[in-house]
């Protein structure tokens, strides 16, 4: 019998790449998603899934207020891009839990221990949340994003993404440009883009920017331009014609 799954979360980006994900497993059935609070409720009370792949942070409230308010109880699976507290929390009160960008094996093994499992008790489940959300960032508090490992050479150097200037790719590489230089993350650019899409920006299929590192933005025939960056070089990079329409919803010009 197939485990019927549904996904919430509030970035289209990262539902979609949960969705390719989760059709990779064998004997997985997709019900539905949804991008907020309300939605979710009706669409888990609605398709009734045996696992509900959950945001903590959505619209409308969070994933813990989904939980209570639904009829229907699935096993969950909570989704978060908090870092080391939060993980932390999940991991001490023992509820599942995936750490954005989600990585394939991780979610394979999380599906297969809810096919397994019979689960906790909803009323166990909303207590052990009560006590994690005590502890998470309200609305108005910023939540830093995790560090980014990258190598120069046989160094392994944890980025702050705020003093990342770009990512680029090349080919199945993909580097950090920050002001010492260049160094190898061994990650794709998509999972980059997930991670960090509060604060950078994808440009071109093969970069993707920190907002707050734009300098100039310049005009080039055809539609398209060119993103001067404030490295020490003054780098410009390519702006697609569509990536800059997008642009201008963040930053009008």
């Amino acid at each position: 019998m197939k485990l019927r799954v549904a996904i919430v979360d509030d970035e289209k980006p990262a539902r979609d790449r949960m969705r390719r994900l989760v059709e990779a497993l064998p004997d997985v059935e997709i019900v539905g998603e949804a991008g907020n609070v309300a939605e979710a409720v009706a669409l888990v009370d609605r398709e009734r899934p045996d696992l509900l792949l959950l945001d903590v942070q959505i619209p409308g409230g969070d994933g813990f207020d989904v939980l209570r308010q639904v009829a229907h109880a699935p096993q969950v699976v909570f989704t978060t891009a908090f870092d080391h507290y939060a993980v932390k929390a999940f991991e001490v009160k023992s509820l599942d839990y995936l750490l954005k960008p989600v990585p394939k094996e991780r979610l394979a093994d999380a599906v297969e221990r809810a096919r397994r499992s019979g689960g906790r008790e909803p009323g166990e489940v909303l207590r052990l949340l009560e006590e994690i959300r005590a502890g998470l960032p309200g609305p108005s508090e910023p939540v830093t994003p995790s560090r980014i490992p990258a190598k120069r050479g046989a160094k392994i150097l944890l980025l702050d993404p705020a003093e990342v200037i770009w990512f680029e790719s090349e080919g199945e590489l993909v580097h950090a440009r920050t002001a010492e230089g260049r160094a190898l993350v061994e990650r794709p650019l998509g999972d980059l883009e997930e991670q960090l899409a509060a604060s950078f920006f994808r440009i071109h299929r093969s970069y993707l920017v920190n907002l707050s590192k734009i300098a100039v933005i310049v005009p080039e025939e055809g539609g398209t331009y060119r993103v001067v960056m404030r490295d020490e070089a003054r780098t410009a990079l390519p702006l697609s014609r569509r990536q800059a329409q997008k642009l201008r919803e963040i930053i009008p010009w």
